[in-house]
């Protein structure tokens, strides 16, 4: 595997050969039966050039009608019964391959969707997007147009010089004198061409990847002024990707120039011979006539063979992402980690505090591109059922240690657990973040994510218990269609579901990263309500997106830098008079002059 800087892990082109021939293997069967009927359609047309022959020579030789009627019959017969058995095979072989690249497919995306979010993270966002669409579109036109044709035509060269050669074996030698020029020209594309269509892909995905951040970034991009700056960004990753694709186009037309001139080379060498021959007396014009048109046969097989290499360089540079994706998930494991949608073990609602783990972090440090530490020697202990908010500036490492106790990701050094749990069962892990998300679907679609076993009573059950009673006032109830189409919502109800998803889940361990940031005045304390209801009893991490949360925690940790700066109770912090005392004091008085700017 060969990682590039930015992007999910390319596997070589050994790994690669070695995938498809075992997912092919698999449906030796039908590809033997594919294949054999195509190798017959083509057996029966290359008969064509030996009848023309015939006819040729009955025409010379002064033959009657009758002989040249039923060699036309014959000639007939052929064209019919090698394009019925061409199409059936072509067919056949293309169903079979489709099938392989839609597992292919299926495969590549439950990995994706599978991964752990550090490693998705790592890579460009529009990379895993090439894959999926780009990529296997590359494949799945190869697959559809490429291979049929490739497997026709190489059948064709070989039954072609097979053909040549029971006429006169001289003939044949005479056209194979163009193979040196058909294998410098392949060797020369072949030896160039994946390096360039695997830097074309990823100068498209880099190019993609600063669109999205563009978009994404829009307001800020705007608001400080940088358009040109983003415009020529692009600008310069685009001409990097054109100037890569005119190279792909060169290597292109160099290839065909050398193809058209061997197909010159040995079409001139067997009519030379064929006429030397012919004046010997060693064949007659109706071979010699065959031996063109067997040869001429070898101009669209020959080229498409070959040309097709173009189309293959580029399936195969997209097969290869697509199995480094696969290959991820053979080699990693799953951290059976909620994220907002995550499924619960279908335990009742018991919020039992003694059934929940505790938390341990001894040590812990970690950075994302090995360089800035993000994380330095963390350590903390959260009891069983208890809660624990995360404090500090941006950039401080809350979310960081969050994410890595929800077990997306692992540390570079310590250790993270959540054990001491008095059950039998593994425990639970759900994170809920502050990047929210309506899926398509109805209500209950979007609730039974958390657990798809679950009751219409548990769905109600769970809204009202997060006190989104709203949700169940529409006609419709939990068939209520959301989304696109649908009911729209904003920003702080989505994110009201998500906590009514964590409570149907019941999870053990409860991670909420700034969970109501997306509350406005209407919601905020509805938001409020559904998190203490979603930590209560429970062991929970949260990054408190407003002192309040971290005031109403039973612990409080504050970070700075990555580092541990306080750690204590809300009274026993206030108390120190240290950072987080400060914080409190800067944040209840910039609340106080808030309310009152809104009274009269």
């Amino acid at each position: 595997m060969t990682p590039a800087k930015g992007t999910l892990p390319i596997a070589d082109p050994r790994r690669t050969r070695k995938e498809l021939v075992h997912r092919l293997g698999t449906h030796r069967g039908r590809l033997a039966v594919s294949l054999l009927t195509l190798l017959g359609g083509t057996a029966v047309t290359l008969a064509t050039p030996q009848v023309l022959g015939d006819i040729v020579d009955a025409v010379a030789d002064g033959a009657g009608r009758g002989r040249i009627t039923v060699l036309g019959a014959v000639l007939v017969l052929v064209a019919v019964a090698g394009a019925a058995l061409a199409y059936a095979g072509g067919r056949m072989l293309v169903v079979l391959v489709q099938g392989v690249l839609a597992a292919l497919r299926e495969d590549v995306f439950e990995t994706a969707v599978h991964l752990p979010a550090s490693t998705l993270e790592s890579s460009d966002s529009s990379d895993v997007v090439s894959r999926v669409t780009r990529d296997v579109e590359a494949v799945s036109e190869a697959a559809s147009d490429v291979l049929p044709d490739v497997t026709d035509a190489s059948f064709t060269i070989g039954l072609s010089l097979v053909g040549l050669a029971v006429l006169d074996l001289r003939l044949a030698l005479a056209g194979v004198i163009c193979l040196p020029v058909h294998v410098f020209a392949t060797r020369q594309f072949l030896s160039r061409s994946h390096v360039v269509y695997g830097d074309i892909r990823r100068l498209e995905s880099t190019r993609g990847q600063s669109v999205i951040e563009a978009v994404h970034g829009a307001e800020t991009i705007r608001t400080y002024r940088t358009q040109d700056q983003h415009l020529g960004e692009l600008a310069g990753h685009s001409e990097l990707a054109i100037a890569r694709q005119r190279d792909g186009v060169r290597l292109r037309n160099r290839f065909t120039g050398l193809l058209n001139a061997a197909e010159f080379i040995g079409l001139a060498a067997v009519l030379v011979t064929g006429f030397v021959l012919l004046d010997s007396g060693a064949i007659t014009v109706g071979a010699a006539t065959a031996a063109a048109l067997y040869f001429h046969r070898l101009f669209g097989p020959v080229g498409a063979l070959l040309g097709s290499l173009d189309d293959i360089q580029r399936a195969t540079a997209g097969l290869s992402r697509l199995v480094g994706i696969t290959d991820l998930g053979r080699g990693g494991d799953s951290t059976g980690v909620g994220t907002g949608t995550g499924e619960g073990d279908g335990r009742d609602g018991d919020a039992d505090t003694c059934r929940r783990p505790a938390i341990d972090v001894k040590g812990v440090s970690f950075s994302y591109d090995g360089t800035r530490p993000a994380l330095r020697d963390v350590s903390l202990h959260v009891p069983p059922g208890t809660s624990l908010a995360l404090v500090g500036a941006s950039g401080s490492g809350k979310s960081t240690l969050a994410h890595l106790i929800a077990g997306l990701g692992e540390p570079d050094r310590g250790e993270i657990s959540t054990g001491d749990t008095e059950g039998v069962h593994a425990p639970t892990r759900y994170l809920v973040t502050q990047e929210i998300h309506l899926f398509g679907g109805t209500l209950a679609d979007n609730l039974r994510i958390a657990r798809p076993t679950a009751t219409d009573d548990e769905l109600r059950g769970a809204l009202r218990e997060a006190g989104a009673d709203w949700a169940l006032e529409t006609e419709s109830g939990l068939g209520t269609v959301l989304g696109a189409g649908g009911t729209p919502l904003d920003d702080g109800s989505v994110q009201h579901l998500a906590l009514a998803r964590a409570l149907l889940a019941d999870p053990d361990v409860v991670i909420l990263d700034e969970a109501t940031a997306q509350s406005g005045p209407q919601t905020r304390t509805l938001l409020r309500t559904a998190l203490e209801r979603v930590t209560r009893g429970r062991t929970s991490v949260i990054v408190a997106h407003r002192l309040e949360q971290a005031r109403d925690a039973d612990h409080i940790l504050t970070l700075r830098h990555g580092e541990v700066a306080e750690h204590g109770t809300h009274s026993e912090l206030l108390a120190a008079e240290g950072e987080y005392a400060a914080l409190w004091q800067a944040y209840t008085a910039t609340a106080a002059g808030t309310d009152g700017a809104r009274r009269p």
